[in-house]
């Protein structure tokens, strides 16, 4: 329990002489009524000892009875706990908060503020700069202290990344709802009610009128506010140069800009700068706000789309040039993201990591469709854009398949659940994994977005058809569960075919076993690793001596390691002259990004192989699901069994 929730639980029941629900309380706090319970048990000894206490009536509520004057004391005795009790993350976003409200901080006093030693301090210093990914330069020293000395950009960019990580760590997922967060940010910055209230009415408003998905209107409220709490304490945006300064003036969202800071200097008495507004057009433009002029004659833009559309088609053996809906989703998504990338501004997207773990294979393969891209327009794009491309061409591809969305309820544990959804997804490639839910979350979820539920538990619901199966079904279940499901969807064959059965001739995975390679030694790093496999494919002229180049690129965008303890590294086709792959199991883990891996699997595809490329990655998917499955076939296994696997001759 943070702090700042105990402290605004005190104030609340201070606040009125009269009773508070459970219910009313946690709507306050933005957690749940359960939680509630455990805070106040965990505040009642603490409150007794100040002379204070705790009432409670059913049917009624809370209430805390005693003297009020006590309350001061009870309000430092909860500090100095939470002091003594903080965990090493906590003492470092704390210390974090310090550095960016302009706090030169010592170490010696830090040690003892916080009860630790000044080696601690050193290493929570450490661990922020790691954290935030804050050079050294960024600091400042001297007798007194250290300092943050970055520009106005940087620092508001390191406000972002603090907000991101103590949203996330409090209440154990990314912001989703602007009003939640826009709670969240008043209390962080110290917001009045006034302020709030004035900028979500200018991202409402906004968002209505150019259909701002929500995660663009968080993105836009932490803008706005992060700008206007900086310029209330008289700090300002410098001259910018460069391409923002010499274009964004010409940008057709800039009256928007103008008039948004306008509205906002006349209702909170603040004043911006030239350089402000300019720095809020480009929050505009990044937030979504281009979409509007996206299909007035922008026929670059409907170039790259159309390539885009005609490339995944390839890889994924669907003709998706007909579907206006993706053209239109990609055309309005493209102009703020090219703007954003072409000017170092960040979006990160909060369904990364879900989107990663779900469509994992969809992510890696919508990686090789952006490579040309990147080449033709010289960026780089990092993992959260290509996320957001990637929904895209899921949904787009769902729509084409019909692809069937599935609801698995599973009573054991989380490990039997994903064996499970793994047995599925190799009997029904085209069935979609809506989510996997114990039985008592079943209340909480919207059996309207499902086809069809597969169960391991009896159920009496009403809804979507239900078919029950065991924990861990034999090849017969799963058989039996598609002739059902070609029952229940009419003998849509399509939604129920066995993956690659159209491909299993085709001479890419015909001749396989000639593009492989397996090694297996005792390597110690990731550099290492990539070296190693790389530096024979080079020597046979298989690829281009730049090709590890672009590796380490794509690996310095996003680690392409996986919790299973494998990592399937890739570089620019561009430089691959003969597709092959490249597996090297090591003797023991390596760090890979923030995994640690045994199975590293360099796949490196040749240009005129592109739209093959699922055929081949979908196979090295179907053995990296879970743990168990890699250690069968890459650690327990003979080099001959992967070749057998891979090219299906077993």
């Amino acid at each position: 329990m943070s702090l700042k929730h105990k402290q605004k639980l005190i104030d609340l029941l201070v606040g009125t002489d009269d009773y508070l629900s459970a219910t009313e309380i946690s709507e306050h706090l933005g957690v749940s009524t359960r939680t509630i319970h455990s805070y106040l048990n965990s505040l009642a000894p603490i409150i007794k000892c100040t002379g204070l206490s705790l009432e409670k009536k059913t049917g009624l509520g809370i209430k805390l009875n005693g003297d009020t004057n006590k309350v001061s004391e009870l309000l430092q005795t909860l500090e100095k706990q939470a002091t003594l009790d903080l965990e090493p993350s906590d003492r470092q976003q704390i210390i974090f908060k310090r550095l960016l409200q302009g706090e030169r901080v010592s170490y010696l006093d830090l040690a003892d503020q916080y009860f630790v030693s000044r080696s601690t301090i050193v290493k929570d210093m450490k661990a922020i700069r790691e954290t935030y990914s804050i050079g050294q330069s960024s600091f400042s020293f001297n007798n007194e202290g250290t300092k943050l000395e970055v520009t106005e950009r940087m620092l508001q960019e390191m406000w972002g990344k603090y907000f991101y990580v103590s949203y996330s760590k409090l209440f154990g997922n990314p912001p989703y709802s602007l009003i939640h967060y826009s709670a969240f940010i008043k209390d962080e910055l110290f917001l009045s009610n006034e302020a709030v209230n004035v900028l979500i009415q200018s991202v409402e408003e906004l968002g209505t009128k150019y259909q701002l998905a929500e995660y663009y209107r968080i993105q836009l409220f932490e803008n706005l506010s992060l700008l206007y709490y900086r310029v209330s304490q008289d700090y300002h945006f410098e001259g910018l140069s460069g391409y923002i300064f010499e274009r964004v003036t010409e940008l057709d969202t800039y009256y928007i800009a103008h008039d948004l800071a306008s509205h906002i200097q006349e209702s909170l008495d603040v004043v911006f700068s030239t350089q402000d507004i300019l720095f809020l057009n480009q929050c505009l433009v990044a937030n979504g706000l281009k979409q509007d002029l996206v299909l007035e004659g922008h026929s670059y833009f409907e170039y790259l789309a159309d390539e885009l559309i005609v490339k995944i088609g390839k890889i994924m053996n669907e003709d998706l040039s007909e579907d206006e809906q993706l053209k239109t989703g990609l055309l309005h998504h493209l102009v703020p993201m090219l703007f954003r990338l072409r000017n170092d501004i960040t979006l990160t997207n909060p369904y990364i990591h879900e989107i990663k773990k779900q469509y994992s294979m969809m992510f890696h393969l919508t990686w090789y469709v952006v490579v040309d891209m990147e080449n033709e327009l010289g960026i780089r794009m990092p993992e959260d854009e290509i996320g957001f491309l990637m929904i895209h061409f899921q949904s787009a591809l769902e729509r084409k398949r019909d692809i069937k969305k599935v609801l698995i309820i599973c009573q054991s544990g989380l490990l039997t659940t994903e064996i499970l959804e793994r047995r599925i997804k190799q009997f029904l490639p085209s069935v979609h994994v809506y989510e996997m839910i114990s039985e008592e979350k079943v209340a909480n979820v919207d059996l309207s977005k499902v086809d069809l539920i597969i169960s391991t538990v009896d159920l009496t619901i009403s809804g979507p058809p239900v078919i029950e199966l065991s924990s861990i079904p034999t090849d017969r279940e799963l058989s039996d569960v598609v002739q059902r499901m070609n029952d229940i969807f009419e003998s849509n064959s399509h939604s129920v075919d066995r993956i690659y059965d159209q491909d299993e001739e085709h001479p890419l995975i015909h001749s396989l076993k000639n593009r492989l390679t397996i090694k297996r030694a005792h390597l110690h790093s990731e550099s290492e690793a990539l070296k190693y496999l790389t530096k024979p494919l080079v020597d046979a002229q298989l690829v281009n001596p730049d090709y590890l180049d672009s590796v380490f690129q794509r690996e310095a965008m996003s680690s392409t390691a996986f919790e299973t303890g494998v990592a399937i590294p890739h570089g620019n086709p561009s430089y691959v002259n003969q597709t092959h792959i490249s597996i090297l199991v090591n003797e023991k883990k390596i760090t890979w990004g923030k995994e640690k891996v045994d199975v590293i699997i360099l796949i490196s595809v040749a240009k005129e192989d592109m739209e093959h490329i699922s055929m081949i990655i979908g196979r090295i998917y179907d053995m990296m699901q879970s743990r168990s499955e890699v250690e069968r076939i890459f650690i327990n296994q003979s080099d001959q069994s992967i070749y057998r696997y891979l090219a299906r001759h077993q």
